[in-house]
């Protein structure tokens, strides 16, 4: 566990301690195995320590909608409790074997009678953790928010090139339409148009940008 966002400028010694302290605990779980069931209780934060898992939302029709994908040092599980929420309104898939360290909430942002620094300084990485967590979230209304298909298509793949001509992105094509809000169908013709026209290759979730 040593290594991620949650424990930075904690030392070794003082993780074991919080252990102890607030009761932390690990699950492994299998590809499409369901860590966050939607309505199920919830009274914890949870961080991905290895492997991604896809958050998801399900309504009255069951039409499935992809709230956010979460991969290693993301945390989730914070805009539900801190809301003082017990019920999650989502579910939480892993999209292949992964690690989840769960915390209890009320442990975590109430400080011991000691007030022992590194149980501050977790307190102090958490809040960090969720800062990030709302800032992708905005990048995700950014995306949504285009007039276009094309305009969205292109929104997505700019938050993750970093950069980068070559890159892949975490959606399959059904995952990524369900992402941005649009017709699958019409998301794959665009996605042609585009190559048609120089902007970018693809194959399967790896994309270039030509121009």
């Amino acid at each position: 566990m040593l290594g991620i966002d949650l424990f930075e400028n904690v030392r070794n010694n003082e993780v074991l301690e919080l252990l102890k302290c607030i009761g932390i605990k690990t699950k492994v779980f299998k590809t499409d195995a369901i860590i966050v069931r939607q309505a199920g209780k919830i009274d914890f934060l949870g961080v991905i320590l290895s492997g991604n898992a896809t958050i998801s939302k399900t309504d009255s029709m069951g039409n499935k909608t992809i709230v956010e994908e979460l991969k290693m040092n993301d945390i989730f599980g914070h805009n539900i409790v801190c809301c003082g929420l017990d019920k999650s309104p989502v579910d939480i898939i892993a999209n292949r074997e992964c690690e989840v360290l769960f915390l209890p909430f009320e442990k975590v942002v109430t400080p011991c009678e000691k007030l022992c620094p590194y149980h501050l300084q977790l307190i102090k990485n958490v809040m960090k953790m969720i800062s990030k967590r709302n800032s992708l979230l905005n990048d995700k209304i950014d995306i949504i928010g285009q007039k276009t298909t094309r305009d969205k298509i292109l929104a997505l793949l700019e938050t993750h090139r970093n950069g980068e001509k070559v890159f892949s992105i975490p959606y399959s094509r059904e995952e990524m339409a369900k992402f941005l809000h649009v017709d699958r169908s019409a998301m794959s013709r665009e996605l042609c148009k585009m190559r048609d026209e120089g902007i970018l290759r693809f194959h399967k979730n790896h994309f270039e940008i030509l121009k």
